[in-house]
């Protein structure tokens, strides 16, 4: 995750001063995706264990 995590700010990062290939949009979205379902598992977790106490 951690070199997806890099990956993923870069595209950021270059997508906030310039345009992005078409190639480099997918992949931004697509590791957008990833990123958005592992804090979601991540909340889901917490969340189980909150109701749990």
């Amino acid at each position: 995750m951690n070199d997806n995590t890099e990956q993923l700010v870069g595209l950021i990062e270059k997508f906030q001063t310039e345009d992005l290939s078409l190639d480099e949009a997918i992949e931004l979205r697509r590791l957008s995706a990833e990123f958005a379902n592992a804090c979601g598992e991540a909340v889901e977790i917490k969340m189980d264990q909150f109701y749990r106490k």
